[in-house]
């Protein structure tokens, strides 16, 4: 079997994560060979799922490892504001929450190599530490403990804030998120395999070359602000879901993606298109039902919406038509003929019945369509030189129609 990333004949594919698993992801494809899925997971993901920006969005969102813990955003060493000798570290505790722990200060005066004092501070939840961190420093100094006086305990309560500083990859990670584009499209289109920019993409990831996917993920250009504009109406990107999305553009073949609350970026992943809009594919990770599916656009907007309401416009030829016509197709109990089963039949002034139906009609029929609302209705006006008329169930009377108006009403996002 061919692998998508070396492009070699191998017979030891692995099950490949398209999105890590680490940041909830459960698409899986099963065409990268076990070499290539190691490379990746140390040189493609690492600098993704472990990104500052990502280890933030893990912990807001204990989101755990494969291990079963969540990462710390803010290891490392901070300094108390105004005092650089004042250390500290910021752990999380068992509730999940953080904490400050100030690392112990040792200061030892000395005259003549004599010691004088020593001065050891240290977190209140260290307190007891404080005798074997005094053995230390004595055994250290070959200072016998029956030679030390302890002085007095002091209490500080610190009230100001401790600070770092963070370095903040802005290159490696891109590519990351190139591969998942890239194994998407590869694995929704089965043309795009063969694609120049294809194949250079799958030499940027086996390679790792960060500044080859510079070209690719456009993070920082215009694409970034709105970039899911066009689904915003169907897709709801407050929940607590990944979403990809190919679909085409003036640029060529785009792949949307956007990972949560973590990033949402447009990569471009050929010149070529491959797609009309109406093919668009859309993929939703739903991280709280741990599954992974894809869509069309057009089921994607049938999802969406409430069942379909038709009614027809009537034609009156004067008040008195008008009058008795509309008691009958106003009144609660009226039907006309295949109103049941969405098979309408469509009569002549004489009763004689036309050989096409109503929704065969439309076809050839000028459509206006607005919104109202959640609403979406579309208005199908009938040819003005012919007269059509659809028959009443119970009392068989025929009534002149111009018109068919479809209504249907969104009613959820996916």
């Amino acid at each position: 079997m061919l692998c998508i990333i070396c492009r070699e004949d191998k017979n030891n594919m692995s099950d490949e994560h398209v999105i890590p698993d680490s940041l909830g992801g459960y698409y899986h494809i099963f065409n990268v060979c076990r070499t290539c899925n190691s490379r990746m997971g140390e040189k493609v993901d690492s600098p993704l799922v472990n990104h500052k920006l990502t280890d933030l969005y893990r912990f807001a969102q204990e989101v755990k490892s494969k291990n079963g813990g969540i990462p710390n955003p803010f290891s490392g060493i901070f300094i108390e504001e105004g005092n650089p000798d004042a250390k500290a570290r910021v752990n999380i505790n068992k509730e999940g929450k953080l904490e400050v722990l100030y690392h112990p200060v040792i200061k030892v005066t000395e005259d003549s190599g004599v010691v004088q004092s020593i001065e050891i501070a240290v977190d209140s939840k260290d307190e007891g530490k404080i005798d074997g961190i005094l053995r230390k420093i004595l055994k250290r100094k070959g200072i016998p403990e029956s030679a030390i006086i302890k002085g007095e305990r002091r209490r500080e309560i610190r009230t100001g804030g401790v600070g770092g500083r963070w370095e903040i990859d802005i290159l490696k990670f891109k590519i990351g998120l190139l591969k998942i584009a890239y194994e998407f499209a590869v694995d929704s289109i089965p043309d795009f395999f063969s694609d120049a920019d294809a194949i250079k993409i799958s030499d940027i990831l086996k390679n790792a070359d960060y500044e080859g996917a510079k070209k690719y993920a456009k993070i920082d250009s215009d694409l970034q602000p709105g970039v899911f504009e066009p689904f915003v109406n169907y897709l709801d990107l407050t929940s607590r879901k990944h979403y990809l999305v190919l679909t085409p553009a003036k640029l060529g073949l785009l792949c949307l993606i956007k990972l949560h609350d973590l990033f949402s970026i447009g990569i471009v992943l050929s010149e070529r298109k491959f797609l009309d809009f109406t093919e668009t594919i859309i993929g939703v990770n739903d991280i709280d039902g741990r599954d992974f599916r894809k869509l069309r656009i057009l089921d994607l907007i049938k999802e969406c919406m409430g069942p379909v309401h038709t009614r027809f416009c009537y034609y009156f030829r004067d008040e008195y038509e008008k009058t008795k016509g509309e008691s009958e197709v106003n009144s609660p109990t009226y039907r006309y003929e295949g109103n049941d089963k969405a098979e309408i039949s469509l009569y002549k002034k004489n009763g004689e019945r036309y050989p096409f139906l109503a929704h065969q009609l439309l076809e050839r029929s000028s459509c206006q369509s607005r919104k109202d609302g959640n609403w979406q209705i579309h208005e199908f006006w009938f040819d003005e030189t012919q007269e059509y008329y659809v028959k009443s169930v119970g009392s068989g009377n025929l009534h002149r129609v111009i018109a068919l108006e479809m209504s249907q009403e969104q009613i959820r996002k996916v």
